[in-house]
């Protein structure tokens, strides 16, 4: 090819036809530049791919750790709280006598250790994810939505989960410090040591002081957890519908529904209260969520189920749902407030735009 143009420019040259030689050039020129603009795409599409098929395989090994990280630290510490918090209620109310510690033993999990035991900082599993945050360039925009909700997870409320699990382990330590240096039953576990320390932890209006603190820093890091588990649910659900839909669904992570953009526009509107219509808010699509108006992107109700929604930092568990009319309508929805009690009560909205 490059010897046939070479012909094909001596022979106008030879020829003395100029104005025919530099249409020539110009069109070896643009010929040229599109070759060079065509090897450019396909270098940048190739390079596209490559950068595509490396973030998703960070998401698959975040996808991984997320169920690790839900197993263990997150539910673990769910279940530790709760059942720390219903120890401490017991103490609180006079519900315990000495049969109960007694019972309960030296253990960890027993009743006489429910102020100092041991306690260490959370491990979560985020080298994927900050292998993807080094990444954050070359992410493709689809990808997006989960990076900010792993960022929810990683960067917002795991420090937040670490410093309140800091605030735990001080306060233990305190504890513990306090029993050493004051009291002759710590390191002693004969039946009249144990006696004694049970004495202290029924009649001691200073243990009462102790358990009232321990049980606000327990809920506080409860609440955290809590909201954590939520998020984490949700980057999971996204990760398994854009990713992994073809893989089985962890049975530990409650799931979350993404409608398109126009199924969820569908939710959208204003709603105003069937017993008392000068109670209204307005509803607004978001990214892959519905937002109050009035709080701007300060609430997203997530979709958990058909037609129902719910804040993922509601920790009482609850929702909104939608109801639809015979033909398929959004007409109005029910609040859900879960009471004390557990059970559920309902106030009703219709829709009027």
């Amino acid at each position: 090819m490059i010897t046939l143009f070479r012909k094909i420019r001596q022979k106008f040259l030879s020829q003395s036809k100029l104005s025919k030689y530099l249409f020539y050039a110009i069109g070896e020129i643009v010929l040229v530049v599109i070759g060079i603009l065509i090897a450019v795409q396909l270098n940048t599409a190739n390079q596209q791919n490559t950068n595509r098929k490396h973030v998703e395989s960070i998401l698959k090994s975040v996808f991984v750790n997320l169920e690790s990280d839900m197993s263990n630290p997150i539910l673990r510490y769910i279940g530790f709280c709760e059942f720390k918090d219903s120890l401490n209620n017991l103490v609180l109310n006079n519900a315990l006598d000495y049969a109960d510690y007694e019972a309960g033993g030296e253990g960890r999990r027993g009743l006489s250790r429910l102020m100092n035991y041991e306690f260490e900082p959370f491990q979560f599993e985020d080298q994927a994810y900050e292998r993807l945050m080094a990444s954050i360039e070359i992410i493709p925009d689809e990808y997006m939505p989960i990076v900010n909700m792993l960022q929810d997870v990683y960067s917002k409320e795991v420090p937040v989960v670490n410093e309140v699990a800091m605030e735990v382990k001080a306060f233990v330590d305190e504890i513990d410090d306090k029993y050493q240096t004051t009291y002759d039953w710590y390191s002693n576990t004969d039946p009249s040591h144990f006696r004694q320390r049970v004495e202290y932890m029924l009649n001691d209006p200073k243990h009462l002081n102790d358990v009232r603190r321990h049980l606000e820093i327990i809920n506080h890091l409860l609440e955290h957890l809590t909201t954590l588990k939520s998020n984490v649910a949700i980057a999971y659900s996204k990760i398994h519908s854009q990713l992994m839909h073809d893989e089985p669904f962890s049975e530990l992570i409650e799931r979350f529904y993404f409608p398109d953009e126009g199924a969820l526009k569908e939710y959208a509107g204003i709603y105003k209260g069937v017993d008392n219509r000068d109670v209204k808010f307005e509803f607004l699509s978001r990214e892959y969520y519905l937002a109050l108006a009035s709080s701007g992107s300060a609430l997203k109700f997530i979709n958990t189920n058909t037609d129902r929604f719910m804040l993922p930092s509601d920790t009482e568990g609850n929702y909104i749902e939608f109801v639809r009319n015979e033909n398929g309508e959004i007409t109005g929805l029910n609040i859900f407030r879960v009471g004390q009690n557990g059970e559920a009560s309902s106030t009703a909205y219709k829709k009027t735009e």
